[in-house]
Order: C-alpha cells, then structure tokens, then sequence
C-alpha cells in the first residue's frame, strides 16, 4: 500500500507540474502587458546575477587553467590547453556551473518570494482582484530565465576562458599566441550552440521548479524554508539530468579537426 501510494503521489505532482506550466506558457500571449514584469525579472535574473557569475569564472578558468596545464605538461601537449579550455566551458562548466550560481541566487529568491505571498494570502488577493497570478508571478520569470540564462552562460564562458588564458600564459609561461590559436582552431559554433541551447534549457527549469515550489508552499514561516530548500536541491538535480540529456541529443561538432 505504501508503494501504491507514492507512485500515486509521484503521478499526481508530475501532473500539477504539467498544468503549472500549460498555464505559464498559455499565459505568453499576454507578456506584452506585462512586460514591466518581465523587464524587472530580466534584470533581477540577468543583470544582478552577472557579480556572482564572474567571481564563479573567474576562479573557475583560473582552475581549469593550472590543472589543464600541469595535466598537459607531462606528455608535452600544453599546445592543447586552449582548446581544451574552450570547449569544456562552452560546452559543459559554463552553462553548468553559471546555472547552478544562479539557482543559488534568483531561483531561491523566486520560491521564498512567491512562497511568502502564498502564506500570507496575497496569491488570493490577486485571484479576488481579478488577476491571474500565473500569469502576472509566473510567466515573465520564466520567459526572463529563458532569455538571460543562455546570455550568462556565454558571459561565463568568455570570462572563465580569459581567466585561464592569464593563468597558463600570464603565470605558468605558456605562449599566448599558441593558446589563443588553438582555442580559435577548436572552438567552432556547435560549442556555442550547446552553450546557448543548454543555457535556455537552464533557466527554464530554475524559473519553472522555483514559482512550482513556491506555489505549492502552505504552513506558517517553515513553508518558506522548505520551498526554498525543495528548490535549490531539485533544481540542481534537474540540471545535471537534462545536461545528460541535452548533450545526448545535441550535434558533436569539430568539424574543423576531420581529415579531408
């Protein structure tokens, strides 16, 4: 019986999941009234996340940099650091990690706001005033984190990518213009396309499980901590599942590297 009922309770939030978001998307159309909200949640996303995303690059490439090149050094390949570099971030670190830096920030924010207005009834307020509450709460952050995640995961790409040049040129010694060489070689448009494509995929889900939790948030004062904690652990695990995903589905590219 107890099996019964958690595949029941499993099948029922898969479904509150889906109409949630039916209802977010349906309520698109209507952005363009509300695009006072949507610009304020693009800056509240986008904008004020960009501190956190460059100290994350930053170390992040610096990082990568010093281990990439100690690696390298013992078969003699530091040449390859560049490229290594590039296509590890835009593929992978950048939309990963700057996702995760952003969970930490918006997507908490997100669930502890929305999870405050539901305790304290203003949620029903909207709906006695007439207005819908997906529709003004919900879907200008979704569709803002649809937009300023994929632009902050090539920011952190760029960032992180100059970080490491400075540590493996400006620290360790090795030539700039053999790392800046092959990273121009290697890096192609299949990398920024998995940057970009990963980047929306990202900030659909964080906007998407931070409103759902924050919805879904009833009680007193703990509902907020626990929407917020509900948030940030099935977010990030939503993230390292569709990054398998994403980067099962999407082309490989190095087209440059085939033999002809």
């Amino acid at each position: 019986m107890r099996v019964v009922a958690y595949f029941k309770s499993t099948v029922l939030l898969l479904g509150d999941f889906s109409l949630f978001i039916y209802d977010a998307l349906r309520a698109v159309r209507r952005i363009w009234w509300r695009r006072g909200l949507f610009l304020r949640q693009c800056e509240f996303i986008g904008v004020t996340s960009t501190g956190i995303i460059t100290v994350a690059a930053m170390f992040m490439g610096g990082v990568l940099g010093y281990q990439l090149y100690v690696s390298f050094h013992y078969f003699g390949a530091e040449a390859l650091l560049g490229g290594s570099v590039g296509v590890a971030l835009l593929r992978e670190l950048a939309p990963v990690m700057g996702a995760i830096m952003v969970t930490g920030r918006a997507g908490a924010a997100m669930a502890a706001e929305i999870a405050s207005m539901r305790i304290s009834e203003q949620i029903d307020a909207l709906e006695v005033m007439a207005v819908n509450p997906i529709e003004y709460l919900v879907t200008p952050r979704v569709l803002a984190g649809v937009l300023m995640m994929p632009l902050l995961s090539v920011y952190f790409g760029v960032v992180a990518s100059l970080a490491s040049a400075f540590i493996a040129c400006g620290v360790l010694g090795l030539d700039p213009s053999v790392y800046w060489e092959q990273y121009a070689r290697v890096v192609d448009r299949i990398e920024v396309i998995h940057c970009l494509a990963k980047g929306a995929v990202f900030g659909f889900v964080i906007s998407w499980v931070g409103c759902f939790c924050g919805f879904r948030a009833s009680g007193g004062a703990r509902a907020v901590g626990l929407a917020t904690r509900t948030t940030v652990v099935a977010t990030c695990l939503t993230i390292l599942l569709s990054d398998y995903v994403l980067t099962s589905l999407l082309p490989f590219g190095f087209a440059k590297l085939k033999v002809t």
